[in-house]
């Protein structure tokens, strides 16, 4: 089994990680993250915890704090393309997407300084994101080889529309407290889940040259090299010209042909 696999790789001592752990403090209905790394098992649990909340009808609010400066251990998870791995992965990243933003319940992400890997996904499923001023939302993926592949890349096209999101992912890499206050993305009266619900996006032909522009940019500046932007284009296209519910199985399809070719071999994760 895989697990096992994984498990002897944490506990090796050549392997050293804060593995990313949630606090259900109940008496002040708040989920608190610690910790910097995600896995499996970290995900199984916040899963776990969502569904606890989901199962008591005298949560109307939950509140989520805490460190969101996180990164997913990618090590594992790409060795020798086991996608059984990366399926495991998507489908609770899927789930836990799932709980929050079609539960009754108002969760409300409360973010200071920096925030980015999963941590933010978690945040960007929320109803509602409170920041501070020193926010910072890293959108750097690429960086890394891979792509944002739970979600972030169709909701920030639904939430600041496609042309922003383009630019945050393949120019900016970064939002920081001024921009997403523009974007209305932070400390915000509107629910995310209806913004994104409602959203809609016209195949115009403004939206078609957007999509020309940016990706004739990228490959002039890369010489089509970095192949991780073919994806993240293409996720983000087809995000937003389909329905929103087709989003994962969109993301997973890009990610497993992104693991698959030769420029993903032998990646380490940062």
């Amino acid at each position: 089994m895989w697990e096992q696999e994984w498990e002897q790789l944490l506990s090796s001592k050549d392997f050293k990680v804060s593995l990313v752990k949630f606090e259900l403090i109940e008496i002040d209905s708040t989920i608190k993250i610690s910790g910097e790394e995600f896995d499996i098992s970290s995900l199984n649990y916040l899963l776990n915890i969502l569904k606890k909340i989901q199962s008591k009808h005298n949560n109307k609010n939950i509140k989520i704090t805490g460190n969101f400066n996180s990164k997913l251990l990618l090590n594992l998870l790409l060795k020798n393309k086991n996608f059984e791995k990366i399926d495991k992965v998507l489908y609770l990243f899927q789930e836990i997407s799932k709980i929050i933003q079609e539960s009754k319940i108002i969760f409300t992400s409360e973010i200071k300084g920096i925030a980015k890997g999963p941590a933010l996904e978690i945040a960007l499923a929320c109803n509602f994101i409170k920041a501070s001023n020193d926010v910072m939302f890293y959108l750097h993926q690429d960086n890394l080889g891979i792509m944002p592949f739970f979600g972030t890349a169709q909701r920030l096209s639904r939430l600041i529309g496609y042309s922003e999101t383009l630019k945050a992912f393949l120019i900016d890499k970064t939002l920081n407290y001024e921009k997403c206050l523009m974007l209305d993305l932070i400390n915000h009266n509107t629910d995310n889940v209806i913004k994104i619900k409602n959203n809609k996006t016209f195949w115009d032909q403004t939206f078609t040259n957007t999509f020309i522009f940016y990706n004739s940019k990228v490959h002039s500046q890369y010489k089509n090299q970095i192949t991780q932007y073919n994806a993240l284009l293409s996720t983000i296209f087809e995000s937003c010209i389909c329905d929103y519910e087709a989003g994962p199985e969109i993301e997973k399809r890009w990610l497993k042909w992104l693991i698959n070719t030769e420029y993903l071999d032998g990646i380490k994760a940062k």
